[in-house]
């Protein structure tokens, strides 16, 4: 008996206790009642336009009659607002009528029901006082029930699931508002439980699992964009690794995985006083992530994963931006919201919330970010040659872990934009047979094919199952880790990382591994360097040019051959070794250098545009996406490859065609690349040689200024 009471006294003390109290009283969802007077002041000084604006539309909301679709579930929060600020009577009969509406048809969909989870629980919260008991009673029971139909009906996904985040979070929404109120306090303290263990041991780790450790580094203060950087980042470098992103794409972020966090985090913030916010490498690396992957061009956001192309940020982003900004007093964050404008402006009452008044924005170049940058978890590498000049070229090279369902096939691929969408990510963003057998598989994307006949591909669109698929010789789609804490190395997620990633002021390069993603009954090594030497000056009329070096060294298995291939939207013209991509203001050249002799075959145009192994899988609900391409390029090599890419202007004379330097000391073949005053001086392993990658020499006026291997760094490279 001893021994028990001493066992039980060491339990007590060693759990940890705790570190949140949800306060007493209304409001406390998104803000508190001493929150008000700052809140109306804004209202009536710093933003008083936006707010003349966001008012104008009451009339139109008191008109229209309280329904349960998503326009009431968006319009809802417009007189609550209003309501909030004004205390005018017409905005909360307006809101009980949304609650009355709910309370006797109560929503039960997948994505609208937890829509009314949030929007009422904070309208609820927002006009609490001002509701008899038995109104509090019948809405909050209704709330409730709702909760507890996503719970008894919608899928529990993975923690790294925008899904898991989107739905199964907005249950902890009435569990706080009826916290304390009497109100079926059993059914309440379950809610309460599930929600706070989906926050807090779920989502938020999950979270900033994916995007990496902050370092801890004490970094010069002139160093603008430390409290970006990740863990690897050392002083005096200058190769700097950055913190943050999302697997499933930035349009599935922004809607519903960012957004629902960022909203749950804030209300537990107010609610409890417990900040989430900071220390989060997931929320420090949202801003930063979306400045990276902004195109010069204006276009949009790069497309990975499943974001269609030409993505925008918009108003599901600057929801959470300025909230983020404010947290964390972000001017970046800020820089990021301030590009996204509002569709509809009863959606500004976010704004007119979180907003600082205050935090003065600051773009990327102000704040020095480099133009490079790696995201080493997410395996996300960025190039650009310019952060001001919209005509300049962007890439974006990726190799990472496979955590969620949304994401694609895709590692050791890239994007080229300069003017226009160049090498593409093809596809159209189609849950049907085109997702499962096009869309989400490699051969959609500018990687590396191995084709086996034997191997068996299944034609699920998410998982690996289901019907007999199409046999693209890409890579494989196994299980991902599905609860935080459990990624190990060799686990099922680990399917792909950065190896190495190196930033110079003329130049970047990065090496990935994509071993793991391949069936190892078919392939050995797959791994893939990527350099980016940026445009000198003009030199013998040739206008300046960005290019891009690919080398891969791949070793399949069992005589099997690898083939390179490379998407556009236009159709290419093919001269021998070389090919010309030309869209909008940009014309992309390559040229196959290894193998020498390459066969490039185009396979494309109307009917061919999605075709697998001589059977095309075009969407067949959608219309194709605007950049979702028509054209690919092709080409067999045993296990080496070389291509070089050349991105240009319009018009732009056409670069000169490359050649291998000859007696040149040491092993392998060397190319030299001009770039005005500047070169680069590459020099590839010998023909079978699968353990080397490129030696890099840096020139200025013929005088070496850096010599780089590439084999060499990546013993002591990123591992995340």
């Amino acid at each position: 008996m001893r021994l028990f009471l001493l066992a039980v006294l060491f339990l007590s003390l060693s759990a940890p206790a705790q570190a949140w109290k949800i306060r007493p009283g209304h409001p406390r969802i998104y803000l508190t009642q001493a929150d008000l007077s700052g809140l109306r002041s804004r209202c009536g000084g710093s933003f008083k336009n936006l707010f003349e604006t966001f008012r104008k539309g009451g009339a139109w909301i008191l008109s229209r009659k309280a329904g349960t679709d998503w326009s009431d579930v968006t319009n809802l929060p417009y007189p609550a607002f209003l309501y909030l600020v004004t205390g005018e009577g017409r905005y909360l009969e307006k809101t009980k009528e949304f609650f009355r509406a709910v309370t006797a048809r109560p929503p039960h969909d997948t994505y609208l029901t937890p829509e009314w989870l949030r929007a009422g629980s904070m309208a609820l919260d927002w006009t609490w006082k001002a509701l008899t008991p038995a109104e509090r009673r019948a809405f909050g029971k209704a709330w409730i029930g709702m909760a507890e139909w996503v719970l008894k009906n919608v899928w529990r996904h993975s923690d790294f699931n925008n899904h898991f985040v989107n739905e199964h979070l907005a249950v902890l929404y009435p569990a706080v508002l009826l916290h304390g109120e009497g109100i079926e306090p059993a059914r309440t303290a379950a809610l309460l439980k599930t929600g706070t263990d989906y926050l807090l041991h779920h989502a938020v780790p999950a979270a900033n699992e994916i995007a990496g450790k902050l370092s801890t580094r004490k970094w010069p203060s002139s160093l603008a964009f430390a409290p970006y950087l990740a863990e690897p980042s050392k002083p005096g470098s200058g190769t700097f690794f950055f913190a943050g992103g999302q697997v499933e794409g930035f349009s599935y972020n922004d809607w519903g995985y960012a957004r629902p966090l960022a909203l749950t985090c804030e209300m537990w913030r107010t609610a409890t006083g417990m900040d989430l916010f900071k220390g989060s490498s997931f929320f420090r690396g949202q801003g930063v992530w979306h400045a990276y992957a902004l195109r010069p061009d204006g276009k949009g956001l790069a497309r990975d994963e499943d974001c269609p192309s030409g993505f925008r940020p918009g108003a599901n982003l600057k929801t959470f931006m300025h909230l983020l900004a404010s947290r964390l007093q972000d001017p970046l964050s800020e820089w990021v919201a301030e590009r996204a404008a509002w569709r509809y402006p009863q959606k500004a009452w976010k704004e007119l919330l979180w907003r600082d008044p205050v935090l003065r924005a600051r773009s990327p170049g102000e704040i020095g970010l480099p133009l490079a940058a790696c995201f080493p978890k997410l395996g996300h590498v960025y190039f650009r040659s310019s952060w001001r000049n919209p005509e300049s070229a962007f890439a974006l090279f990726q190799c990472g872990p496979f955590y969620a369902g949304h994401q694609h096939l895709d590692n050791n691929t890239f994007v080229v934009h300069r003017g226009g969408s160049l090498a593409i990510d093809s596809g159209t963003n189609e849950y049907t047979s085109h997702r499962a057998n096009y869309y989400c598989r490699t051969i959609a994307h500018n990687g590396v094919l191995v084709f086996d006949p034997s191997e068996k591909f299944g034609g699920s669109v998410w998982g690996p199952g289901g019907p007999p698929g199409s046999n693209d010789g890409g890579q494989t789609r196994g299980r991902a880790t599905t609860r935080t804490g459990l990624f190990r190395p060799g686990c099922p997620s680990d399917t792909g990382r950065i190896l190495l990633f190196e930033h110079t002021p003329k130049a970047a390069w990065c090496v990935g591994d994509a071993t793991k993603s391949y069936n190892p009954k078919k392939i050995k090594k797959a791994l893939r360097a990527f350099l980016h030497l940026r445009p000198g000056t003009p030199d013998r009329g040739i206008e300046p040019y960005d290019t891009f070096v690919v080398y891969d060294v791949v070793e399949p298995l069992k005589s099997l051959h690898a083939t390179w291939v490379i998407h556009s939207i236009e159709r290419p013209r093919i001269e021998g070794d070389r090919f010309v991509i030309a869209r909008d203001r940009g014309v992309l050249v390559g040229q196959v250098l290894i193998p020498a002799g390459a066969k490039l075959r185009l396979t494309g145009g109307k009917g061919r545009e999605c075709r697998v192994n001589g059977k095309n899988y075009p969407p067949v609900q959608k219309k194709p996406d605007p950049e979702a391409g028509s054209w690919r390029i092709e080409f067999d090599f045993p296990s080496s490859a070389l291509v070089v890419l050349h991105a240009l202007g319009e018009g732009g004379p056409i670069p000169p065609r490359l050649g291998f330097l000859e007696k040149v000391p040491g092993n392998g073949k060397t190319l030299e690349i001009h770039k005005g005053a500047w070169a680069f001086r590459i020099q590839f392993p010998p023909k079978g040689n699968l353990r080397a990658m490129p030696r890099v020499k840096t020139l200025r006026r013929g005088r070496v200024l850096q010599a780089v291997d590439l084999s060499r760094r990546l013993k002591g490279g990123v591992h995340p």
